[in-house]
């Protein structure tokens, strides 16, 4: 017996010592403050590294099995997170968008005066079409602007003003007949996103991107194609600032050229993008469900790699609170006669959920009002009941305004919820308002209970353009999330603080959306999102401990490193 115990003691001492062996010496080893994003262990005092992955993460004593002569020691008085992921943004269109005139002018005569100014030094040679930006969304009453002003100053050249919130644009009458509007069939299915008047004469004001499908023909007519071909270069314009700001994975709400997906494609195979890269398709119209299935499909297929999919569907499914289109389940003021509008009616909006499910592409609903929201969650439940649980992510963006009744839905439905943390301050202003009236005004961007209940909140910049892409700064939307006060627009000099005090977000809360939650919307938590054993080393090296970081500050962080895959590619070592 005692033979017997000695043989078994011996072999487990081999054992031991083999397992030692085998872990061997890491390339690096990274001591500091690690906050992992790991529920299991927040913190961590230490974590080694081999071949691009986390083979060890623990306290100081058991990270020595893992330093040998080679071993790259790296010691951080400040703090240590996973990769950050901005879960819903456009790096193309930031791109795409760098020739747009960015204009800052916040009122109506100063505008005129801008654009009259800008024609006047630049001739209809150099500038054959002018795309200006922003008009303030509340400039205009519910009946928007009109093209007469801008065929007072721009008779013979095409001119577009896009709105603020990059749901509507202002055209002049030039605008509009290169497009070609005047010449369809005024029931074209094309034409329901320009606005017309009692007499059927378009107004100038065109809701969404309804312009786009007909740009071509006004290029044609001038001769002229803008710069904004989702080139590898241009898409390197957003792509880099996101890596500098310790983003190693992005969400890509809207491929808007068969270009996009293609140069994401080429600089991860020339080693170049370095981070996880998620992009979704948009359905115009329910008549276009099969047509996009197997667009993504086709894209996917195309162009999949480690790093890059295309596996979602995207639905611009309601307008917006500021344009007053947001779907409202008390309606909008003053009358509360108008619910606005959906994309989709409740058995369309099933029927895609269910294709979707049965195609395994996951859905992400661009949702404003608290109507769209409710109708988005009764529908995913309604299919849960008939089929049982989902293979696929319904995810819901934005959701400004949600009925307190629909709080826990998410979390018992497993609805993936998106938020964008640079609006917490009111960045849009006050133009909800007059729609929304002061109580639902007041009650706009809750999260907390969102969160508290459970449900997976994911945090993204949203930002669409260049005049913006600042905005997308991670550390930017944390500060506002975490002071409710704007850093560009704050909502009153007085009293800058967008109310209620109480829906402000944690440093806390914001991490876990930015790291392991996003992971999980982009479907790469077991690659990513976390510092844990066996996953991609991708983390972020700060100076500074981030939890002692004033709010009102945080908007100056940047990482000193940062790494993806074990690979330092933003920092001092990566020059």
């Amino acid at each position: 017996m005692k033979k017997s115990i000695s043989m078994i003691l011996a072999v487990l001492l081999v054992l031991v010592l083999a397992g030692s062996a085998m872990a061997g010496a890491a390339d690096t080893v990274v001591t500091g403050r690690i906050y992992t994003s790991d529920e299991k262990q927040p913190w961590a005092e230490a974590m080694a590294i081999q071949d691009g992955k986390f083979v060890y993460v623990g306290d100081m004593d058991g990270v020595q099995d893992y330093i040998g002569e080679g071993t790259k020691i790296i010691h951080t008085t400040g703090m240590i997170t996973p990769g950050l992921i901005d879960a819903h943004t456009h790096p193309a269109t930031i791109g795409m968008s760098a020739w747009h005139v960015r204009m800052g002018v916040p009122d109506y005569d100063g505008i005129i005066s801008f654009i009259t100014k800008y024609l006047a030094e630049h001739s209809k040679e150099e500038a054959p079409f002018v795309y200006f930006e922003y008009y303030p969304t509340n400039l205009f009453g519910p009946e928007g602007p009109n093209k007469a002003p801008l065929d007072e100053i721009a008779p013979d050249r095409p001119i577009l003003v896009r709105d603020f919130n990059d749901h509507a644009s202002w055209v002049n009458s030039k605008c509009l007949e290169l497009l070609g509007v005047y010449k369809m069939d005024p029931k074209d299915p094309q034409l329901e996103y320009f606005v017309r008047d009692e007499s059927g004469d378009f107004t100038g004001w065109v809701l969404e991107l309804g312009y786009a499908p007909l740009a071509h023909n006004m290029y044609e007519a001038l001769g002229w194609e803008p710069p904004d071909d989702p080139t590898v270069e241009v898409m390197k314009i957003a792509t880099g600032d996101l890596k500098k700001w310790g983003v190693t994975g992005v969400f890509d709400a809207f491929i808007e050229d068969a270009m996009q997906p293609a140069s994401v494609y080429e600089m991860d195979r020339a080693g170049e993008l370095n981070m996880y890269y998620d992009m979704s398709f948009v359905l115009q119209r329910y008549g276009e469900l099969e047509e996009v299935i197997a667009t993504i499909r086709a894209l996917d297929e195309a162009y999949r790699t480690e790093h890059l999919k295309i596996d979602t569907l995207k639905i611009f499914y309601d307008g917006t609170n500021e344009l007053g289109e947001s779907a409202l389940i008390g309606g909008t003021e003053p009358g509360m006669d108008n619910n606005g509008y959906m994309l989709l009616d409740y058995k369309e909006t099933k029927e895609v959920i269910r294709r979707c499910n049965e195609e395994g592409i996951d859905v992400h609903f661009h949702i404003a009002g608290d109507l769209a929201f409710r109708t988005v969650c009764d529908v995913t439940e309604e299919l849960i009941k008939e089929q049982g649980p989902l293979q696929i992510q319904v995810e819901m963006a934005h959701c400004e305004l949600i009925d307190p009744a629909d709080y826990g839905r998410p979390a018992e439905l497993g609805i993936i919820i998106n938020w964008t943390p640079h609006w917490s301050g009111g960045y849009f202003g006050d133009a909800a308002l007059q729609y929304l009236g002061q109580e639902r005004y007041d009650r706009m961007y809750q999260f907390n209970p969102i969160i508290d209940s459970g449900a997976t909140v994911t945090f993204g910049s949203d930002c669409y353009s260049m005049f913006e892409e600042r905005r997308a700064n991670p550390y930017f939307g944390m500060q506002i999330a975490m002071t409710r006060i704007d850093i560009d627009r704050p909502i009153d000099a007085e009293n800058p603080m967008r109310q209620p005090e109480d829906a402000k977000l944690t440093l806390e809360k914001l991490l876990k959306g930015y790291t392991i939650d996003a992971a999980k919307q982009l479907r790469v938590d077991d690659k990513t999102g976390s510092i844990e054993e066996g996953k991609s080393a991708n983390y972020n090296i700060y100076g500074v401990n981030l939890f002692e970081v004033p709010a009102d500050e945080f908007k100056d962080i940047l990482p000193e490193y940062v790494v993806f895959e074990g690979k330092v590619i933003e920092g001092t070592a990566a020059e």
